[in-house]
């Protein structure tokens, strides 16, 4: 048995969202408001509505890039460092062929491709035959925080796309509007340095996780033993967790609760994937991305 570790290299954790707006589409801010908003993250996207906007201000985030959201009506996607020749002859059209193409436009440029709040019921969800049928994207997003939980966290489309075999990351983003709406989800990602390069290398790895508040340290594979440190000091040490474990088909693996800072967890070897979803003490939570068991 052999598991697959996104985690398993050097770097540093570096904090970042890539979905926000500006008023350049419908965000109510301009965009040296929104990057004052930002101004202590690692790195920052800028994904207004059908057009892409240039960094053209001075920002305290080292680290920029731009992207766009793909606004048809029926679903939204969200492209990291799009080509300029995207919008040659674009259109926000929502077919499975128009999607794929503007997709793999932006994949082939190195950047990266979510699908966003697939679970927005009441407008531009995801329904999940079709994201069955397009074929190249880099994952989804599971939380979104825009809206509201029971309509913009899709942990269970997620699963359901992990056990049909299709290898797709979580991504967490604050589709930020309107002031209120910022910092309430990010990505921690392990890159190399923190360089748009290093970013999407580690994010194509799957080397990041989702955050609400709430982290890891560091996670390794031990033979068959997947370890996860969580954060300590003499505040969190003493505050109550609870972790679960999910595999193949949305399968709880293991649970705990309590002051603890560190997951075990000993494979079987038919779990498929383990990722790890862990909350402190007031809710604040941290979602590994899976780790995929391969036989052999």
């Amino acid at each position: 048995m052999n598991i697959r570790n996104p985690y398993a290299q050097e770097g540093l954790w570096l904090r970042g969202s890539f979905h926000n707006h500006t008023t350049n589409s419908d965000g109510h801010h301009p965009l040296a408001t929104v990057y004052r908003m930002y101004n202590d993250y690692d790195f920052l996207g800028i994904s207004d509505h059908d057009q892409i906007t240039p960094h053209t201000d001075e920002s305290p985030t080292p680290t920029l890039f731009e992207a766009i959201e793909v606004s048809s009506p029926q679903a939204h996607m969200l492209l990291v460092q799009p080509p300029d020749t995207l919008m040659d002859d674009y259109t926000n059209e929502f077919t499975i062929g128009n999607y794929e193409r503007l997709s793999a436009m932006c994949l082939e440029n190195g950047g990266i491709s979510v699908l966003v709040h697939p679970n927005r019921y009441f407008s531009q969800y995801w329904k999940f035959t079709d994201m069955l049928r397009l074929s190249s994207y880099t994952g989804i997003e599971v939380i979104n925080g825009d809206g509201h939980p029971q309509y913009d966290i899709a942990f269970d489309k997620w699963d359901a796309l992990l056990s049909s075999g299709r290898k797709v990351w979580g991504f967490g983003n604050d589709d930020f509007h309107a002031y209120g709406q910022e910092r309430r989800a990010w990505n921690m990602v392990y890159a190399r340095e923190n360089t748009r390069e290093a970013v999407l290398s580690a994010i194509r790895h799957g080397s990041f996780y989702v955050s609400t508040g709430y982290g890891f340290e560091s996670i390794r594979t031990e033979g068959p033993t997947i370890v996860a440190e969580l954060p300590s000091d003499v505040h969190l040490d003493g505050m109550y967790k609870y972790a679960t474990l999910i595999g193949q088909n949305g399968r709880v693996l293991h649970e705990e609760t309590g002051r603890f800072k560190q997951i075990v967890y000993d494979c079987k070897g038919d779990e498929g994937y383990v990722r790890m979803a862990v909350y402190l003490e007031g809710g604040f939570g941290a979602f590994s991305q899976p780790l995929f068991l391969e036989q052999g």
